[in-house]
């Protein structure tokens, strides 16, 4: 007997490039395969995103609602749901539960939220507003460091981490991602995928990358991404005499170009979950460097990469000169990322857990090997 599809909404701030973003287009994208429907909302502002949800043929609704708390945000989310006929709504962060919840409560519809990282409790409102969160829905954290820390509330929480596929390999994109560039044949590319924001310390990452040009003279950075200190980025590059070296490249829709182009991939922020675009970078096979932070100590674990401390922009420089002068250390490195992402963060294993607690919250308690067509689970 076949299983009754399943109708999934997801609630996030925002369609802009992000990782949050990302992982919800693929899951939507992905969770087809095992009979769920998505329909993916955001209410903050839009972006290439959802263009890339609308081709793929997932379903979106941009909410006509500016910032602030807003009731009518409820009440046009409540109308969405109960139109749609909405089995599951899953929110994706603090903003998003806050008007999910009760939109899920007012529409008896079951609720799923996933915790991508755990800096936002700095208030007691918000603490309490974490607190709730098991008492209306089932909580998922992308990391066992988020999950360590929601211990202080009551409820349990479920670890599914973010998974990436793994691509095939394709010189000819190397080359073509190094033209774009503008990067010879010997430039050691640093690669970095970050929104342009504090919490990402680019500052840190000029520093170290200044430190770095004096000891490898053909390097570059390249930085993927936008956000609001951009200009304030680009003048420091320009105040440390290397804005030649170095290449805003904006929000980009298309990375296959981008990771076979880089020679190390640099995340130099002060707070993470789990960054998918450190997940990117390894299932390309390309050697990490990232501040030991969230969830990236257990991601690079066992050789996968090297951790540095947030903030500290000599041994940022000092990890990045040895991939660029130890090319067999780059190879083993990039070797070693590519299996870890391989066994433990697959695209296939994180779908497959989220349509299983789909089933068991929606539908009763289905695992996704069930389901015609799937693959069964390891």
């Amino acid at each position: 007997m076949p299983l009754q599809p399943i109708r999934v909404a997801h609630l996030m701030q925002y369609f802009a490039v992000g990782g949050l973003e990302r992982m919800v287009e693929r899951l939507a994208v992905e969770a087809r395969r095992y009979g769920v429907d998505s329909l993916v909302i955001g209410y903050l502002g839009d972006g290439p995103v959802r263009s890339a949800l609308e081709a793929a043929g997932v379903r979106t609704v941009m909410l006509p609602i500016g910032p602030g708390l807003r009731l009518d945000r409820v009440a046009e989310l409540r109308s969405i749901l109960i139109r749609e006929r909405i089995d599951v709504l899953h929110t994706h962060h603090l903003g998003p539960f806050l008007y999910g919840a009760s939109a899920a409560f007012f529409s008896r519809t079951r609720l799923v939220h996933t915790e991508h990282s755990h800096e936002f409790y700095d208030k007691w409102r918000r603490r309490w507003v974490g607190a709730s969160m098991s008492k209306v829905g089932r909580v998922v954290a992308v990391t066992p460091e988020i999950a360590e820390f929601r211990r202080q509330f009551p409820g349990d929480c479920r670890v599914i981490r973010n998974g990436v596929a793994l691509p095939g390999e394709d010189p000819s994109l190397r080359v073509e991602g190094r033209r774009l560039l503008g990067a010879g044949p010997e430039t050691f590319v640093v690669g970095c995928v970050a929104r342009l924001a504090a919490e990402k310390d680019h500052a840190t990452l000029l520093s170290a990358f200044g430190r770095l040009l004096d000891r490898v003279p053909d390097s570059l950075l390249a930085c993927a991404g936008d956000g609001p200190l951009r200009e304030e980025l680009e003048r420091s590059a320009v105040a440390r005499g290397f804005e030649s070296r170095v290449r805003w490249l904006g929000a980009l829709d298309d990375m296959s170009a981008f990771y076979p182009a880089i020679d190390a991939s640099v995340l130099s922020s002060v707070r993470e979950g789990l960054p998918l675009s450190l997940l990117e970078a390894m299932s390309y096979g390309r050697p990490v460097v990232a501040t030991d932070v969230g969830g990236v100590p257990e991601l690079l674990s066992g050789d996968a990469g090297l951790l540095v401390p947030s903030g500290a922009s000599d041994a940022l420089a000092d990890a990045l000169v040895l991939i660029a002068t130890n090319t067999s250390l780059g190879l083993s490195l990039g070797r070693a990322a590519r299996v870890r992402v391989s066994e433990g963060y697959g695209i296939d294993q994180m779908v497959k857990e989220y349509v299983e607690l789909y089933r068991n919250v929606g539908h009763g308690s289905v695992h996704p090997s069930q389901q015609p067509g799937a693959v069964p689970c390891d």
